[in-house]
Order: structure tokens, then C-alpha cells, then sequence
């Protein structure tokens, strides 16, 4: 395939299009290609400190708890500290939820599909401004660019690599392409083992492959796990994901989420159907947590910690973010503010070659 762009942009979710409107705010031209969103219409809620209590110190603090001190903390910072321009993006509504893991209430969103709604907006404002093409992207066609341009700037945002398991929450082509394009390139792999793999607790039985998850943090409003006998069998329900999927698995792999105590506004306001009171649930890959070693500017690096030229990565391909486990909300955060770290980065490369 031919590129006549200054950067191309692989993957179609919310951190590619992130990446694409910085880029072309910074003045470049953008080739995206993708074979699909990702997850990023089921991004429901993310993570900014906008309450007076809270502070960016004590963000990076919950997510590096919560990550088992296992993250890179210079992400972990720029995540959190960039994390505070999302206020003035965006009109959240007001209420704010404490998300599992966090010492405070911090995840905000719009209706309750923030992701949809980013995507969507973000899609319109770039109508014509960009080159998109839907298609799937191999290794050998990266390459193929890189030795007729090497002067273009790549970005890989093609989401993580859960759909390879028989259940999870993720689309079934999230199978980790982009991983093989970095390596390709020259870009180093970490952490892409069954240690960091997320799973969301409490994801619908349906006999579907794909599982739709019901938000945790119901919890925190009356919400109960049950085991198959109707008994329960948490002292504490408001764990971390990763420890409240350990107890599911330790039940035997199955729970019920009881939401009878759960008020109706409450319900209403996560998009849950108020006749659907009691609901079989069980732990599945949601998250993958290693990927593409970059940096703080989303440089994918080599296996000795020097940038690749002219590749970038951001979004759910990444590693280090999330240590071992993710705070929940951080997901969509981290989509959010790597997109536009990657897109700023890559144009800033662009313009200074020009000079």
C-alpha cells in the first residue's frame, strides 16, 4: 500500500483517532487505517481528579497500587498528569463514581458512554481531514512502507490482545497484531503473559463468545456477589478486579450479582435494566496489560531502552502502564491521553525534520 501521509495511524479506536486529531492540530497530514473500534464504544467512564479532595500525587498513587507497584511510573505520571486537560475537553456530568481500587471517587463520563460519544465526535470533526482506510494491516505491509518512506511516522494503536481467548469481553480480531508490527520494526515486547491478563469480574453467562460486562462499581452501591447457592461469600465485595475474580474462580468460576438492594437511579444511571435484579456472571479476559515498551512521549523503544525512529504506540498495545492490575476507569484515561501524547509527538518529529 502507498503512503503520502506524514504519519500513519494504525487502529481505528479511541487512541488512534486521538492520535489522528492531535496531528492534524499540530499541522500534519494522517493516513488511519483500521480493521474495527476495538473496545472503545464500551469505554464507559474514565479516570480525571476533578473533585477539590483529589490530586494528581494521589492518582499515581492509586494507580500504582493497584498495579502492585509493578507499572512504569514515569507513564503512570504523564497518564495522570495530563489526565487534568480532559476537564476542560470535556462537560461530564456531574456525578462522580469510585472506581474498585481507588482511595477516592474519580471516574466521570458522559451518559455513561463516553467512549461512543469521544469516538464519535472526534470522527466528525476530522470528516475530510484525514486519509481512512478499513483494512487489515499486516507486518510485511508495514515494512513494505518504512522501505518506500522512511521518513513516515507510524503509530500503533491497535488495541490488546484478549480476543484470543475463547470468552472475554473483547471483539474476537483484538489477537495482538500490533505486537508483531513493532517487532517487526524493531520494538521490544514485554509482559504478554497470562500474569497480565485482566479480568473483568463480573461479565454476563450468555453462551456468548463475546461476555458483556456489568459495571463493578455497583458495588459500591448495595450490589452483592452470591455463589451458586444463593450465599455470600465476600467479606468485602469492593476489591481490586484481580482479587475479586480470584474469589469467583475460588466458587467455582460462577457468581450471581445480586442488585435487589441496588437503587433504581442508581441502575438507571449505568444503563441497566431495572427488571434484571439477579445475573450470572463469571470472570473474563478484559484487559491485556503487556505489550509495546514505550516511553513517557510513546516512542516504542528497542530491547535496550533506545526509541525506534519515527514509531510511536499508544492505547491497550502498550505495557507498563498498569502494573499488574488496572485501576479500574484507567483504561479509558489512558486511551485518551496516550492518543494525544503519541499524535503530539509524532507531528512535533515531522516539523522539526522540515526545519
Amino acid at each position: 500500500m502507498k503512503v503520502v501521509s506524514d504519519i500513519f495511524i494504525i487502529g481505528g479506536g479511541l487512541a488512534g483517532w486521538r492520535a489522528a486529531e492531535a496531528a492534524v492540530a499540530g499541522g500534519a497530514s494522517v493516513t488511519l487505517v483500521a480493521n474495527g473500534v476495538g473496545n472503545s464504544p464500551d469505554i464507559h467512564a474514565l479516570n480525571c481528579p476533578v473533585l477539590p479532595e483529589d490530586s494528581v500525587e494521589q492518582f499515581v498513587e492509586d494507580t500504582l497500587s493497584s498495579g502492585k507497584y509493578e507499572n512504569d511510573r514515569l507513564l503512570v505520571e504523564a497518564m495522570c498528569r495530563e489526565s487534568l486537560t480532559l476537564k476542560d475537553e470535556f462537560a461530564f456530568d456531574d456525578t462522580v463514581i469510585r472506581p474498585l481500587g481507588s482511595s477516592i471517587p474519580r471516574c466521570v463520563s458522559i451518559r455513561h458512554a463516553i467512549g461512543a460519544i469521544a469516538l464519535g465526535d472526534i470522527k466528525k470533526r476530522l470528516k475530510n481531514k484525514i486519509t481512512v482506510e478499513n483494512r487489515t494491516v499486516t507486518a510485511e505491509d508495514v515494512l513494505a512502507i518504512r522501505a518506500e518512506r522512511p521518513d513516515v511516522r507510524i503509530i500503533i494503536a491497535t488495541g490488546g490482545w484478549c480476543g484470543k481467548y475463547d470468552f472475554s469481553t473483547n471483539p474476537g480480531y483484538l489477537k495482538g497484531d500490533g505486537l508483531l508490527i513493532a517487532e517487526a520494526l524493531g520494538g521490544a515486547v514485554k509482559d504478554v503473559d497470562e500474569n497480565h491478563v485482566q479480568y473483568e469480574p463480573t461479565v454476563r453467562v450468555e453462551g456468548l463468545r463475546r461476555g458483556i460486562p456489568v459495571i463493578t462499581t455497583l458495588l459500591y452501591e448495595g450490589a452483592r456477589l452470591l455463589n451458586m447457592d444463593g450465599e455470600e461469600f465476600l467479606g468485602d465485595a469492593r476489591l481490586n478486579k484481580d482479587e475479586l475474580s480470584k474469589a469467583i474462580f475460588d466458587q467455582g468460576g460462577y457468581a450471581i450479582y445480586d442488585l435487589t438492594e441496588v437503587p433504581d437511579d442508581k441502575l438507571l444511571e449505568c444503563r441497566m435494566d431495572l427488571s434484571e435484579r439477579m445475573i450470572k456472571v463469571a470472570p473474563a479476559p478484559h484487559s491485556s496489560l503487556g505489550g509495546i515498551v514505550i516511553d513517557s512521549k510513546c516512542r516504542v523503544l528497542d530491547h535496550d531502552g533506545v526509541p525506534v525512529p519515527g514509531v510511536f504506540a499508544c492505547g491497550e498495545v502498550t505495557a507498563g502502564v498498569h502494573g499488574l492490575n488496572r485501576l479500574g476507569g484507567n483504561g479509558g484515561t489512558a486511551a485518551m491521553v496516550f492518543g494525544t501524547i503519541a499524535g503530539r509527538e509524532a507531528t512535533l518529529e515531522v516539523k522539526n525534520e522540515q526545519i
